[in-house]
């Protein structure tokens, strides 16, 4: 028997031009893996990627709402800025206690866009409409808006 677990979930009508993704997870980690797989899979087929391409990602902020926007608005970035769109990801989150600042580490793999990548839709930018992160009795929940 395969369980399978939906880590995020598109909510309709909240936005005309937008994306709006209630995301899940039981830590921090699967939480902001499940943004990265709403980013990745709104924007291609994700099967077509091929893992050629390994880059990290190194981020730190005050705040877990800037933590996710900036991780994806980096998955974004380069999705523009080098051509490069991403199949795996895989992450840690810290809290420093001494700075109050949230680190995040990310290795992700992919490759650069090519007529083998089947796209869906591009993804602009990552927008602040309703952004939340926050813990629950069952783990962690955020909403993020995708600028399409």
């Amino acid at each position: 028997m395969v369980v399978v677990i939906i880590s995020y979930r598109l909510i309709e009508d909240i936005a005309i031009a937008d994306a709006c993704f209630d995301l899940f997870g039981n830590s921090l980690e699967e939480l902001f893996h499940a943004g990265f797989l709403a980013l990745m899979e709104t924007s291609v087929e994700v099967h077509t990627i091929k893992e050629i391409i390994e880059k990290n990602i190194t981020l730190e902020h005050q705040n877990l709402e800037q933590l996710l926007f900036g991780f994806l608005e980096e998955l974004i970035f380069l999705k523009d800025a080098e051509f490069l769109i991403f199949k795996k990801c895989e992450l840690s989150i810290n809290l420093i206690p001494e700075t109050s600042l949230y680190t995040l580490s990310a290795n992700v793999t992919g490759q650069e866009f090519n007529d083998e990548v089947s796209t869906i839709t591009d993804v602009k930018a990552i927008t602040f409409y309703q952004l939340f992160v926050r813990q629950n009795e069952n783990g962690w929940e955020a909403r993020v808006t995708f600028d399409l």
